[in-house]
């Protein structure tokens, strides 16, 4: 089989999405904008840039994910859990979280500290507290940052400065790799953050006062191009001002948008909306002395696989697994059906040669054949075999008692006839 791994499921997947409302609060500042949001394993975390001056801290905030806390407590999901303003995150314009460093990296994209020009901040995702400074370069800003979990990589946007280019960056935060420039390619003239998903970045451009409409735009790695540019409605009531800014992928094909609203009294909010973006998991199959159509098949999360298979000549069934977990296959046996698939599998079926068939029943059948008559051929099949010499020498010697005692009876006969004959010539005479 081939190497497994989701992945949303096309260039159209972006169009038509849904978008959910599961979260609002009233932004704590008056000129507060919630720049930035991702999803670690417990939280999800913003940040709300209070000023680009040097010296004002910003608000990071962290919001539950789950139904339980640290301790093991219940939640509601989306509560806050803690709020931290010690540090200035510049603009704080777009944030990603590695798992294997358990990192948060903040993409700053103003620099009023020249010494920022070029960095990202590292913030700890338990206590949202400032770690270190990482530099990057020394010609740009960088607007957004995502993790590739898969391929362990980071893949950045860079400003104006550096043309909106995409860069792929190694796990020591170096370029390795120039996707492109794509200023002036979608709506907007300037971008927000971004995701990364499989081939495909992620990102909302800046649109508001534009009066366009909000949109979503997708990218594709290996093309170096865009693939999709697609309007959005959130639903809006009652919402004269909205900019949407960051969204991060909280489970495969499952995205959280962060967005600011402003409502017709003025009230200025932040808002959370879930979105389903189309997504295949792969399902990998690998035979042993077998085949089947195809080893890699693409399924839409939540569908089902039915997988056919062909034994090679003198080969049977043996068993039949998913994930190293044994499964059954269908009645016939011909065929096993995966549903509700929500994860990548790999499905192993495996064949072994069959057993040698039983020849003595044919073997008798054939000797019961040869006889003479359906009546012998009961007989012989159904007399033990060690009596069949015996049965033979009784037949014998019965046969033999019998003409002996017939030869008898029969001379008598003849003796009686001559004895009549003597007396009628002896009349005759007289």
């Amino acid at each position: 089989g081939g190497e497994a791994h989701a992945e949303i499921a096309g260039d159209d997947a972006f169009s038509n999405l849904a978008w959910e409302q599961v979260f609002e609060e009233d932004l704590d500042e008056k000129i507060g904008v919630v720049q930035s949001v991702c999803a670690t394993d417990k939280y999800i975390v913003t940040i709300e840039n209070v000023s680009d001056r040097p010296g004002e801290a910003d608000i990071v905030s962290a919001y539950y994910r789950t139904d339980t806390d640290e301790n093991g407590n219940p939640v509601a999901p989306y509560t806050l859990a803690k709020r931290a303003a010690d540090t200035n995150w510049e603009h704080g314009n777009g944030m990603t979280y590695n798992p294997n460093t358990h990192e948060i990296y903040v993409a700053l994209y103003t620099s009023a500290d020249p010494e920022n020009r070029g960095c990202v901040f590292a913030m700890d995702p338990d206590t949202l507290a400032f770690r270190r400074s990482i530099k990057i370069s020394d010609d740009y800003n960088i607007l957004g940052i995502a993790y590739d979990v898969q391929k362990d990589r980071y893949l950045i946007q860079t400003d104006a400065d550096g043309g909106y280019s995409f860069k792929i960056l190694n796990p020591d935060f170096q370029v390795t790799e120039d996707i492109g420039r794509f200023a002036g390619v979608g709506q907007g003239d300037n971008f927000q953050d971004m995701e990364v998903c499989g081939d495909y970045i992620i990102n909302f451009p800046l649109t508001i006062h534009s009066g366009v409409g909000d949109y979503i735009q997708a990218y594709s790695v290996s093309e170096k191009k865009m693939v999709a540019s697609e309007k959005i409605d959130f639903q809006f009531q009652d919402i004269v001002s909205d900019e949407p800014e960051s969204l991060c992928e909280l489970e495969p094909g499952v995205f959280l948008a962060a967005v600011n609203v402003t409502d017709s009294a003025g009230g200025r909010k932040i808002r959370f909306y879930r979105t389903q973006i189309p997504y295949c998991f792969t399902v990998s199959v690998v035979t042993e002395n077998g085949s089947v159509p195809e080893d890699v098949i693409k399924v839409l999360k939540g569908g089902e696989c039915t997988i056919p298979y062909t034994p090679d000549e003198g080969y049977e069934l043996a068993e039949i697994q998913i994930n190293g977990q044994a499964a059954e296959p269908d009645e016939s046996r011909e065929k096993i059906t995966l549903g509700d698939i929500r994860q990548d599998c790999v499905v192993r079926i495996a064949f072994q040669e069959k057993p040698p068939r039983a020849v003595f029943a044919d073997v008798q059948k054939k000797d019961d054949q040869s006889e003479t008559g359906r009546n012998a051929a009961v007989r012989k099949s159904s007399m033990p075999p060690l009596l069949m010499p015996l049965a033979v020498l009784f037949g014998c010697i019965a046969a033999g008692i019998y003409g002996y005692f017939l030869h008898i009876k029969m001379e008598r006969k003849r003796k009686s006839l001559r004895a009549r004959r003597r007396q009628q010539q002896y009349i005759s005479g007289f």
